[in-house]
Order: structure tokens, then sequence, then C-alpha cells
């Protein structure tokens, strides 16, 4: 018998003998026939670490971006503001090499949240009116926004995360936004 049908055989009946021992999941352990690179998902770290995630994101905060120059007014004045048809606002990413930012993009909208957008455009006018009801108010239209800080990096061997890259990034998720501001 061939070296790699004796492997199988011998896998095959590892297998069984843990099956009918109640053993299913093997967990941190990974088989891989001779000259094969693809190795069992779930496997360790080669040093007993977690695997390495790559990208994390941490301090996720909302903010709003102005798409449009605010409207300022005084006390029991209503002042209005419209958003136009065609404005767009985008994201942004710090840190990082302009090529690493659909990366970036990418897992934040996996990690963070599904909503993110590289750029949102309004799609029709949208307007809203505000009565000031203090002494100076801005009403402001724009989109909502999620920044983050981000980290790509690794484990090193004694299971601490190593840092090689960090920025921080800025996505919008929803247009449009009204809100207002007062002094």
């Amino acid at each position: 018998m061939k070296k790699n049908a004796q492997r199988t055989v011998a896998l095959i009946g590892a297998s069984a003998a843990l099956a009918l021992l109640g053993t299913t999941q093997l967990t941190g352990v990974a088989f891989a026939a001779e000259g094969s690179s693809k190795v069992a998902a779930g496997t360790m770290h080669p040093d007993g670490c977690p695997p390495d995630p790559g990208y994390r994101f941490s301090a996720v905060q909302h903010r709003y971006k102005d798409m449009v120059s605010s409207v300022e007014g005084t006390k029991d004045e209503t002042i209005g503001i419209t958003l136009t048809r065609g404005v767009t606002v985008t994201g942004t990413v710090t840190g990082t090499v302009s090529a690493e930012e659909g990366v970036i993009f990418a897992n934040a909208k996996e990690s963070v949240s599904v909503s993110l957008a590289k750029a949102i455009t309004a799609q029709v006018s949208y307007s809203s009116t505000w009565k000031v009801p203090t002494r100076v108010g801005y009403l402001h239209a724009g989109a909502d926004e999620k920044s983050m800080h981000w980290e790509y990096g690794s484990t090193n061997g004694a299971c601490k995360w190593h840092v090689a890259r960090q920025g921080t990034a800025v996505f919008p998720y929803h247009v449009p936004t009204f809100w207002h501001t007062s002094s």
C-alpha cells in the first residue's frame, strides 16, 4: 500500500475510534496529506495562540457629517435647509496607503456594520425646518457616519497582539440626516 493511502486509512481509523468514544470535534488539530497545503478549518496558531484576526476595530463612535453648509438663526426664528440631490459624502481612511483602504472598508463592514458605505449620494432632494429655541441655533444636513480606530497586526510567540499598521476610518451609513446645535 502506498504511503498516502496508509495515512488515509490510519486517519479514517482514528476518526472512527474518536466517534466511538463520543468525541465529535477536534479543536486545534489539523490533518494534511504529504505535499498538500490544505489544512482543516479551525486550526490554532502554530504557538498555541488564537488565530490572528488581521484587522481590529475599536472606539467605534457615531458622528454627523455636514454635506452642505449649516443655516444659522436666532431665537424664535424658523430656519430651513435643503440637502440637494446628487451631493455625496465619502468615507476616509488615515494611517494607510490607498491600496489598503478597500480591505479596511470590507473588514469594517463585516465586523462593525453591514450598512457602512465608501460613499453615499443623495438620490432626491430633502429639506427640513426648525424653530430656534435658544439665542442662536444652527440647522445641519448631511449623513450619519461611524468613526473607528483600526489596527492590522498579528499575535506574537507570547500570545500578545503586535500592531503593524493603524489609523482612523470614517464611513457614512445613512443619508439624509438633519440635526441642530445651539449656542
